[in-house]
């Protein structure tokens, strides 16, 4: 249950940045939002570029998963 919480929490997160976005703000914003750690642990591991829409994000996630 906590898992679908987080990834809720995670798509609602990314439907609010602004695109396009670099890996460092996006875990700067996770860390303001204080998103759960394991959220922002796997964001930690997308690859370093910017990233231009919630999508985006997700496929990078993907790719490291």
């Amino acid at each position: 249950m906590q898992e679908m919480q987080a990834n809720a929490s995670a798509r609602d997160f990314l439907e609010t940045l602004d695109y396009p976005i670099s890996k460092p703000d996006i875990l700067a914003n996770a860390r303001e939002a204080s998103l759960a750690a394991s959220v922002q642990e796997a964001l930690t591991k997308l690859p370093d570029r910017d990233y231009e829409s919630p999508e985006d994000v997700t496929e990078g996630l993907k790719t490291v998963a």
